[in-house]
């Protein structure tokens, strides 16, 4: 696995254990007809939701 999927992974389970209900990783994307996040996507999902802004 690459450093940079490495990285999306991770990503994706901070997502996911910000928001349980929320579509993140690449199993329930499929699951729900959703495309997989890429590594800049997730990236910028991560930066949204760690803005105390967006909180």
């Amino acid at each position: 696995m690459s450093k940079q999927e490495e990285e999306r992974q991770a990503i994706l389970a901070r997502l996911q254990q910000l928001d349980r209900h929320g579509v993140w990783t690449d199993e329930k994307s499929r699951m729900e007809g959703y495309p997989p996040l890429t590594l800049h996507e997730a990236r910028a999902k991560w930066a949204a939701m760690s803005d105390p802004k967006n909180q």
